[in-house]
């Protein structure tokens, strides 16, 4: 009975070492396949996605009108303005403007009281009247001492004193004269009137106020001349002509404004280096005013029928400039040479700044017109509609 388990007990143990034996000699699995070595190999693998591009991120090469121009910035100032002083002293009576008030050149602005004055003119006309009788007593002593003299009553020396006291007189009538048209003057002056036409800008007192000479009484301004001063870059100006038109967007007028350049100052501002352009501009529907900020450019340089693309186009690249076109559906990398800048300028696509292209393109050749980073040449493309 015991020989019976220990001859299954060997017979496991054997099976056991059997087992252990074969999977020993069994070979090893080959490692799972990762996902990089699933990619197709050979003519497979050269199929890349297709870049997707909308109409507006493309454009067709064609001729056009580029110019270079410079940016013109300034302050609208009155060509003509004026402060309005007072010629004498004494109270404000009334003053008949106000801010925003147009004028006529010697229409009343203000009156100051005129009664001292008026009193000065009576007196100095009293005095002329002083004056010019004492000169026609003079005269008829003279008359007489002639008469005298012709018949030796009196001396040479007494007909001298009598002609001297006629000089005397008439230098005391003409200081009268004098007086009189200087208290005249004053007593006019207490009228203030407009020395020009414009609108009144400012008023510097109020009725009742005492003045003196020369106190600010009210500031006109003729708005149907106005000026900008903008800097220049020195290397520009010598592009620059008289009389050169130029358009104008200033702030606050919806329609855009026609200048002109007037005057080129003679020399660079220290520190800037930069040349004062002097533009002037009418305003005959009132609706500029001084102080405006005003923005524009000024055509240098102008090129008509020439091939241009976007600036945001061109791509800098290890001294390499090139544009990436289309062909055959297809990404291809075109080099250029370019010229003119036209930063005012417009591209089809709304992007400001139009280069021009003198080699590397010509007309009907489509090209992407905006930076969407590096792609890669001979990528297939396909257009889509925008949402």
């Amino acid at each position: 009975m015991n020989r019976i388990p220990k001859f299954f007990v060997i017979l496991i143990v054997l099976g056991a070492a059997l087992a252990a034996a074969l999977w020993w000699m069994k070979p090893a699995q080959p490692p799972a396949p990762q996902a990089s070595d699933l990619r197709p190999s050979g003519p497979a693998a050269s199929v890349q996605r297709a870049i997707e591009l909308t109409q507006g991120e493309v454009t067709t090469v064609s001729p056009t009108r580029i110019a270079r121009s410079v940016p013109i910035t300034g302050t609208l100032n009155a060509v003509e303005q004026t402060v309005v002083k007072s010629r004498v002293s004494g109270d404000i009576r009334d003053i008949r403007v106000r801010e925003g008030m147009s004028v006529r050149a010697g229409e009343l602005v203000a009156t100051i009281d005129p009664l001292e004055f008026e009193l000065k003119v009576s007196e100095r006309e009293a005095l002329l009247r002083s004056a010019e009788a004492q000169l026609e007593q003079a005269r008829r002593t003279l008359l007489n001492n002639q008469a005298l003299l012709e018949k030796n009553f009196i001396s040479q020396n007494a007909f001298d004193n009598a002609r001297w006291s006629v000089d005397i007189a008439m230098a005391a009538r003409d200081s009268a004269l004098s007086q009189l048209a200087q208290a005249r003057k004053s007593l006019a002056d207490t009228r203030v009137l407009a020395p020009m036409a414009g609108v009144v800008a400012q008023r510097f007192v109020q009725p009742g106020e005492k003045v003196s000479p020369d106190n600010r009484i009210i500031s006109i301004v003729d708005l149907s001349r106005m000026e900008i001063e903008c800097p220049v870059p020195a290397g520009d100006v010598g592009s620059i002509r008289i009389g050169q038109p130029i358009t104008l967007h200033i702030e606050g007028v919806e329609a855009a404004q026609t200048g002109t350049v007037l005057r080129i100052s003679p020399s660079a501002q220290a520190g800037t280096r930069s040349i004062t352009v002097f533009i002037g501009l009418g305003s005959r529907d009132g609706k500029l005013r001084a102080g405006l900020f005003a923005q524009g450019s000024l055509t240098l340089e102008q090129r008509d029928g020439v091939l241009a693309v976007p600036a945001a186009s061109i791509r800098d690249q290890a001294g390499r400039r090139f544009v990436y076109a289309i062909e055959a559906g297809h990404i291809v990398e075109r080099e250029i040479k370019s010229g003119l800048l036209d930063e005012a300028a417009r591209a089809p696509n709304g992007a400001a700044g139009m280069i021009e292209i003198t080699a590397g393109l010509k007309s009907g050749d489509r090209i992407v017109a905006v930076n969407l980073g590096a792609l890669r040449p001979g990528a297939a493309v396909n257009f889509t509609t925008p949402r």
